[in-house]
């Protein structure tokens, strides 16, 4: 290349050079394309109902209180909840990846395939955000605001929370009594019924036989906190049928008054259960039932103990 050719080509590098530049001046510079505020980061006080529309479907989130809220209806996790405003915090900047409307199928932030998340005070829109498919960073998501083509990829706890269905945002909390409040337990499986009565001297099994106290601790100890899995559908709770359970076991307390009546009704791996007059019909899986009501023989006091 001869000096002449050489001074061209370092014209013409110059030329492309103050476009460039030019373009980054007048177009906001670098940071300002490719990140931006999309997410609000709203406080749960400012907040009293959260509407997440999903292909699959609608569940509503109201507060009932400072702390309290529902889902559908239904009493909503108060960790959930915190999680999702949590997510909100810390999402509220993204990397913009992609200016518009022809990527939103493929993204499945569009009409049809997008979740629809909408925050509300009295009535009030605060915020409509629109969700896709995951992002290509790990915890990460596809977001754009309702009605603007602009679309986001953030990182964040709030990727995994607008999965939720209605039974992950339920309180799974069935009930908890304290293993010393306890002092008489009427138990029935199809294997046959026992009671357990709580003496001077520890537990005592049917007409007075010595029990494992570490054994009998342990099923106590199911009651204390007691969790579901999950809950009946409205198929679900159709099939059930209680009018025969296939367990029962009720906890009276030192006086002889009820704590709680639970009955069991088995699935093919799991027992639907309620709780005294509740309508609520939790999950129990099969596992945890079998520790809630063991056999009777497992109990018992072993020959030389007691």
């Amino acid at each position: 290349m001869n000096p002449t050719q050489l001074k061209r080509v370092f014209i013409v590098l110059a030329v492309v050079f103050v476009f460039w530049i030019l373009a980054e001046v007048l177009g906001g510079g670098p940071d300002d394309s490719e990140t931006a505020f999309v997410l609000p980061a709203l406080q749960m006080s400012e907040v009293d109902a959260i509407t997440i529309t999903r292909p699959a479907g609608t569940n509503l989130l109201e507060r009932v209180s400072d702390s309290t809220w529902t889902v559908n209806g239904y009493t909503a996790a108060e960790g959930q909840v915190q999680d999702l405003f949590d997510g909100l915090a810390e999402s509220v900047e993204a990397e913009l990846v992609a200016t518009g409307s022809s990527v939103h199928g493929r993204m499945e932030i569009d009409s049809a395939q997008g979740i629809f998340m909408r925050f509300e005070n009295e009535g009030e829109t605060l915020a409509s955000v629109v969700f896709g498919k995951r992002g290509r960073a790990y915890n990460s998501r596809y977001v754009r605001l309702e009605g603007d083509d602009l679309v986001y990829q953030f990182t964040g706890q709030l990727a995994g929370a607008v999965d939720r269905a209605e039974s992950d945002w339920r309180d799974k909390s069935i009930l908890s009594v304290e293993p010393d409040s306890v002092g008489r337990v009427v138990a029935r499986r199809s294997e046959g019924a026992y009671t357990l009565n709580r003496g001077e001297d520890g537990w005592l099994i049917g007409s007075g036989e010595s029990t494992d106290s570490a054994a009998v601790h342990r099923m106590l100890n199911q009651y204390n906190a007691l969790q579901a899995s999950g809950f009946a559908s409205a198929a679900q709770v159709d099939s059930t049928d209680f009018t025969r359970p296939d367990r029962t076991v009720t906890l009276f307390d030192l006086d002889g008054d009820t704590l709680a009546s639970l009955a069991f009704d088995s699935t093919s791996a799991a027992y639907w259960l309620k709780v005294d007059a509740d309508s609520v019909i939790y999950r129990i899986l099969q596992w945890k039932a079998n520790q809630m009501i063991p056999v009777d023989s497992t109990l018992r006091a072993s020959e030389g103990e007691g």
